[in-house]
């Protein structure tokens, strides 16, 4: 049996019944918007939930936002720049993704049962949704315009790649809390 191919590897995402990877065409982009997605339920369902709920999906939220920064700076960005001869999309993003660290610092230093964690939580949300918007609406169909479906798929496998790995390895921001206890009040 041959093993599949980066690109095959990258259309993948979910296991079949069998435990097999079954393999579905996916370009970068849709995994980006996915993750997208994903991060703007996880910030509604934080800024929403109850004070144990928070607890419980920070974690989640905070590895998350960084995997998706760490694809975007680290493999995404540098092709779709690449592909569209234009480093604006470089600066431009890092620059989005100071801005959302920040924020998540400030949410993580934030008592989950304050008035400032509501805050912290709404501005990240805004972070998040703007940063999705600007992407999807502006950088994205340009890419999907340039790049080979071939190109795309490659690309693919490397973001869900990265992605896994940096899911699996969970937040180590500079203010990686234990979720286990109650924060003490800011």
């Amino acid at each position: 049996m041959t093993r599949p191919t980066p690109a095959q590897q990258a259309s993948s995402g979910t296991d079949d019944a069998s435990g097999r990877t079954r393999f579905i065409a996916m370009k970068a982009t849709t995994l980006l918007e996915r993750q997208h997605r994903n991060l703007q339920q996880l910030c509604e369902a934080v800024e929403r939930g109850s004070s144990s709920v928070r607890r419980s999906l920070l974690p989640q939220l905070a590895g998350d936002l960084a995997a998706h920064i760490a694809v975007e700076d680290q493999v995404f960005y540098p092709a779709a720049c690449d592909a569209l001869h234009d480093e604006i999309w470089m600066r431009c993003g890092r620059s989005r993704h100071a801005q959302v660290r920040q924020s998540l610092e400030r949410v993580l230093d934030a008592s989950v049962e304050g008035e400032e964690f509501g805050r912290a939580m709404g501005e990240l949300r805004v972070i998040v949704e703007l940063h999705a918007e600007e992407e999807e609406e502006l950088l994205f169909p340009r890419v999907d315009r340039v790049l080979e479906p071939d190109q795309m798929r490659e690309l693919a496998f490397a973001v869900l790649s990265l992605y896994r790995a940096k899911v699996e390895a969970g937040y180590v921001g500079p203010r990686a809390p234990s979720y286990d206890e109650p924060r003490a009040p800011g």
